[in-house]
């Protein structure tokens, strides 16, 4: 049974919508209709984690299911090892097909987060880009002009630096194209940065069905800093970080994000976000209160009530009261005289050298509650002390203890 009910379909196309092609109103007529609509989503694997950036689509994608309509989540399994040249300024490296396997081996986990997978399926777009043969891409090729190509932005810009743009990378609208002719889908949702790539499934929709395909943009969640969300960045939310790590990833979110966070990525209502938003402005909520509710609120969704609550009672318990946290990852060493820095790599961190250096400089390491400033400092470890407590940066806090081996 498919949902009709009107209010309902608005929200689902305006909230955290950016653009709705042809047209916002046609796609409402068709929804209201009460027809059974096919749409998709596609993600590919180039990395092993999803992040807070990926998950407004795929809560895009779950409206769609809970209206009842048929859901698919696409894996790049073939698109993915040729690499989306979208806002890149080289072209990408590629990858095997078993890196690919690999990378999505806990997709489905960490999407299950946020789709119910009895009401979404998931195809894999090897399936069928695989058979192509070269006919068959050079047919596809010809319903589209090196002009359009040559004219997207990251080209234009690797022109003017005399960068190359290599011929495969042409290759990939087109690929992308055809999974919407493939599943003969009805309509697309991806990031903006996907309009170029989801618009060429609707040429190609047209040209070869003669079929009326939509396409639903999401407007990019932007990063902790206010930069585009990336892991170069270092300034993203993993769906696989700890209820500590995404309550207290959140509590550093950039002020004039608070807002735009709550919009994409909770199911506040509109009036309690106008009231929201009204009384930060005026002065009446501190943001660190509206940034601990949204912290709260993600934390539960991502690993529920209980969980939730415990990450902000550390986090008060650390932050805001100067306290230690319950839980501190043990790490034994042999006892002897080790510099600051060689000491600090020896913890599971995942810190690289550089990354640790950085936090020593701008006095980010403490031991014992005490900030240390010399990277070549010496800590003796006595295996008749008590143990010591180290702190990297806000979130990682590390107890040594002294084996009795010397």
């Amino acid at each position: 049974m498919v949902a009709t009910d009107e209010k309902t379909i608005d929200q689902v196309l305006n909230r955290g919508v950016a653009e709705v092609l042809p047209s916002k109103e046609e796609l409402k007529k068709l929804l209201a209709s009460g027809k059974k609509i096919r749409l998709y989503l596609g993600v590919d694997p180039t990395g092993f984690e999803l992040h807070l950036g990926h998950s407004l689509a795929l809560r895009k994608l779950q409206q769609f299911a809970d209206l009842g309509h048929e859901v698919i989540l696409l894996l790049g399994t073939f698109t993915g090892m040729i690499g989306d040249p979208t806002g890149k300024d080289q072209a990408r490296q590629p990858l095997t097909f078993d890196q690919i396997k690999q990378n999505m081996a806990d997709y489905k986990r960490q999407a299950g987060k946020i789709l119910d997978f009895s009401k979404v399926k998931i195809k894999y777009n090897h399936t069928w880009l695989a058979k192509l043969n070269f006919e068959d891409v050079v047919k596809l090729a010809s319903h589209f002009t090196v002009q359009q190509m040559i004219e997207r932005d990251m080209f234009q810009q690797r022109l003017k630096a005399n960068k190359p743009i290599h011929l495969h990378e042409f290759f990939y609208p087109l690929m992308q194209g055809y999974d919407s002719v493939a599943m003969d889908v009805d309509l697309e949702i991806g990031g903006t940065d996907q309009t170029f790539n989801m618009l060429a499934g609707r040429t190609l929709m047209k040209k070869l069905k003669n079929k009326q395909k939509y396409v639903l943009t999401i407007p990019l969640l932007l990063g902790l800093d206010g930069r585009k969300m990336s892991k170069t960045c270092q300034n993203y939310i993993s769906l696989t970080d700890s209820p500590k790590d995404v309550y207290g990833k959140t509590m550093r979110l950039n002020d004039e994000l608070i807002i735009s966070w709550f919009e994409l990525l909770t199911n506040l209502p509109q009036s309690q976000l106008d009231q929201l938003d009204s009384d930060i402005k005026s002065g009446r909520l501190n943001p660190m209160e509206a940034k601990k509710r949204l912290a709260f609120d993600l934390t539960a969704w991502l690993h529920g009530q209980d969980e939730a609550e415990r990450a902000q009672l550390e986090f008060e318990q650390v932050f805001q009261k100067n306290q230690l946290p319950q839980n501190l990852t043990v790490v034994k060493l042999p006892p002897g005289r080790y510099s600051l820095i060689n000491l600090l790599k020896k913890l599971p961190s995942n810190l690289s050298s550089r990354q640790i250096k950085n936090l020593i400089s701008q006095k980010a390491v403490k031991i014992n509650q005490q900030p240390v400033t010399n990277p070549n400092q010496v800590i003796t470890l006595d295996k008749t002390a008590a143990p010591i407590v180290v702190r990297l940066g806000k979130l990682l806090f590390f107890q040594i203890k002294t084996t009795h081996e010397a």
